[in-house]
């Protein structure tokens, strides 16, 4: 890509990834789906042949899916494996996908702002560290910038473009149009915790867990509901899957981040305590057959982490559930994390949303959303407010306006 503006990309263009675990492997495949030659980097030969292994099973998947043979093969043959940085100076855009981890990406960027030639872009794939924070470990702030793939990269249509403080427009219309000639859904987010869709999915996250304490409902009842509802898997499912140790790290830095509102469920913490993290450890919500590793019913050994009422006031409503993630989404739209024609898009594609916050709102009725809020927020017998209802000022406001409809 060296003097190719990204707009007239050919076949020969060549994208450094650095890393080749899960994301980005998945990532390589969708560059090279898009016609990209890839420089992928890893710090070891094992690391770099485990990374290769897996390009090659998500190719095969593609083959099975109808792509030709011949054109994988093809698609193979444009990555390029190195163990150091010496040819990145052939490269004008480099994409980071290493643990989440602020000293290795410190590491990292330092070596790219070394050995990169000083037009190149650098972004990173964090999916919740700051942007600004990444930037400042190269002498080139304004060409750094987040590029937050969702797993896994190569189906996943949505990517979070997201400037730091000093990235210039330039960069940001660059990672654009990266993300866009991949067939992405690329959406610019300004940089907050979590950035946009981690960051109303936690809200929604953490009330189904509320709501399991509490005994509003049992977990099949809560998973039924919001599928039949909007979402393609439960929240419990999806706890889960991606591990109830993962869900507390980011449960608890989100908390950090933005207090009381994003409250940490005390049940993820014991669930985690005492090993039951989903399906890596067979046992979570639910458990699992060690063979299949297919989902085997509620886990009798879970239900005695349920420290509250299990008998049931009223009919479990979904939308109870998704009324913390409305709120955050008037609270970002507030700040201008997004454009609002953005936001249910984003949630759509980057969590498989039938319909986006904003349309629930408008289906339920901002007024009766605000209603929701406001009863769900007073004190309760001990004086204490329930925090994470406190409604967004924003949705007040279009209330007071009248608003029935977001958009």
């Amino acid at each position: 890509m060296q003097s190719t503006e990204l707009g007239e990309t050919t076949k020969s263009a060549m994208i450094a990834v650095v890393g080749a675990g899960t994301m980005g492997s998945s990532i390589v495949v969708a560059l090279l789906a898009a016609g990209y030659s890839v420089l992928l980097k890893e710090t070891d030969q094992a690391f770099l042949d485990k990374g290769m292994a897996n390009i090659d099973r998500l190719l095969s998947g593609r083959v099975k899916k109808g792509l030709a043979p011949e054109e994988a093969q093809l698609q193979r043959s444009r990555i390029q494996g190195v163990l150091d940085f010496e040819r990145f100076a052939e490269v004008d855009f480099v994409i980071e996908a290493a643990p989440e981890s602020i000293e290795i990406k410190k590491n990292i960027f330092e070596q790219l702002d070394q050995w990169c030639n000083v037009d190149a872009i650098l972004a990173t794939n964090t999916s919740s560290l700051s942007i600004t924070q990444i930037a400042n470990f190269a002498r080139r702030a304004d060409k750094v910038v987040g590029l937050h793939f969702f797993n896994p990269a190569h189906i996943m249509k949505l990517v979070e473009v997201i400037p730091g403080l000093e990235t210039s427009h330039d960069t940001v219309a660059r990672a654009l149009e990266l993300a866009q000639s991949m067939g992405k859904l690329a959406i610019r987010v300004e940089e907050c915790a979590s950035f946009l869709v981690n960051r109303l999915l936690g809200r929604y996250m953490n009330e189904s867990l509320f709501a399991l304490e509490g005994g509003a409902a049992s977990v099949e009842e809560i998973d039924k509901a919001v599928c039949d509802y909007v979402m393609p898997i439960g929240p419990l499912a999806l706890r889960d899957m991606n591990g109830a140790d993962i869900g507390l790290a980011v449960a608890n830095f989100n908390y950090q981040e933005y207090g009381e509102r994003f409250a940490v469920p005390s049940l993820l913490g014991r669930m985690v305590e005492a090993n039951m993290l989903g399906q890596k450890t067979m046992g979570g919500f639910y458990s699992y057959d060690k063979e299949t590793r297919k989902r085997a019913g509620v886990n009798p050994e879970f239900l005695k982490f349920l420290t509250g009422s299990t008998s049931k006031t009223g009919e479990f409503s979904a939308e109870r559930l998704f009324l913390p993630m409305i709120n955050e989404s008037f609270l970002a739209m507030q700040e201008r994390i997004c454009q609002p024609e953005d936001l249910d898009a984003a949630l759509m594609a980057g969590l498989g949303m039938r319909r986006g916050p904003l349309t629930l709102a408008s289906e339920i009725g901002l007024k009766d959303c605000l209603a929701m809020l406001e009863a769900a927020f007073k004190a309760d017998a001990s004086g204490r407010v329930q925090e994470r209802f406190r409604p967004a000022p924003l949705l007040k406001r279009f209330v007071w306006a009248g608003r029935s409809s977001v958009l």
